[in-house]
């Protein structure tokens, strides 16, 4: 995670200032709302039979993380989920949907991670070998930033 949070952010916030918050038109050269909170879907393909390993190493190293992000207040929740029934396309395994505080709070995880993880794991080989491990399990990762429609 902490090379994928990092280049997540990064890309994030590189597309955001291309096109605006999530989308939203903007003035050129103006900077994206920041207050607004962020909703990410975050999706991972996984190698066949490698779900249950890899959900084990996710709640072990690195949903920790984000439960120390939580209660610093730069993610307002997070929620998992699996699919109930097949579906061809996309083929995806997990989903993590995450509710960032605003812009600003992406940017402070990728400079908080670090330390985070040096609290959490003392043992930074086995978190990255454990890590390593979680992400050769996965086929395939991608994010979508979403952008609220209002109905009414």
């Amino acid at each position: 995670m902490t090379r994928l949070l990092g280049a997540s952010v990064v890309l994030i916030l590189g597309l955001v200032g291309a096109t605006g918050a999530a989308g939203e038109e903007q003035a050129p050269g103006s900077e994206p709302k920041g207050g607004a909170p962020v909703t990410i879907e975050y999706y991972y393909k996984l190698a066949p039979g490698g779900a249950s390993e890899w959900l084990a190493l996710y709640l072990k190293n690195h949903n920790p993380i984000l439960r120390q992000m939580m209660k610093e207040g730069l993610i307002l929740s997070e929620k998992a989920y699996e699919r109930r029934f097949h579906a061809e396309s996309p083929a995806w395994d997990y989903k993590v949907v995450m509710v960032w505080r605003d812009w600003s709070a992406l940017e402070q995880a990728g400079g908080r991670e670090p330390e985070i993880i040096r609290s959490l794991y003392p043992d930074k080989g086995n978190h990255d070998r454990e890590e390593k491990r979680r992400w050769e399990l996965t086929e395939r990762h991608w994010d979508d930033v979403l952008k609220e429609v209002q109905l009414q």
